[in-house]
């Protein structure tokens, strides 16, 4: 039999609806940092064109490939080998990797781009700042070795 405790957590907030507890967290607004379908790459053929196109910027956590994209809107993707880890750290650190495009991808400037993130094994055990620090540092390299070409 399931308790009613599962809500508990909320109602001790003085909450009573998940928008009320981001009001009150102080998070920005969800809609404002979307990451559509379309600007994902999905398919292998997209990947591989990335890889063989792009160039290559490497750092501690991760390995970025950037090319030019050929639509109108910058489009992402990200890998993670087995040798990362389990399907659950493997799972983590991409949506880690995401999140972070989510939140930075509005810096970049200039023309769009197609961007695919390798996650290393260090991903996994990395703490938030350290990956923080290390995407803005091959992102902004990356926009700017595209920009050159």
């Amino acid at each position: 039999m399931v308790s009613g405790s599962a809500c508990a957590p909320r109602a001790a907030a003085g909450c009573s609806r998940p928008a009320d507890v981001r009001v009150a967290s102080g998070l920005p607004h969800k809609r404002r940092f979307i990451f559509p379908a379309k600007n994902r790459l999905k398919r292998r053929a997209e990947f591989q064109k990335v890889y063989r196109r792009g160039i290559r910027v490497s750092g501690r956590h991760m390995v970025f490939f950037g090319m030019p994209a050929e639509g109108k809107e910058n489009r992402f993707g990200v890998t993670a080998s087995r040798r990362v880890g389990g399907a659950v750290i493997r799972s983590r650190c991409k949506r880690r990797l995401r999140e972070l495009y989510r939140l930075y991808r509005h810096q970049q400037e200039g023309a769009p781009l197609e961007i695919v993130v390798i996650a290393r094994r260090e991903c996994a055990t990395a703490n938030w700042s350290d990956l923080v620090g290390d995407f803005q540092s091959c992102f902004s390299t990356c926009v700017t070795k595209v920009g050159r070409r």
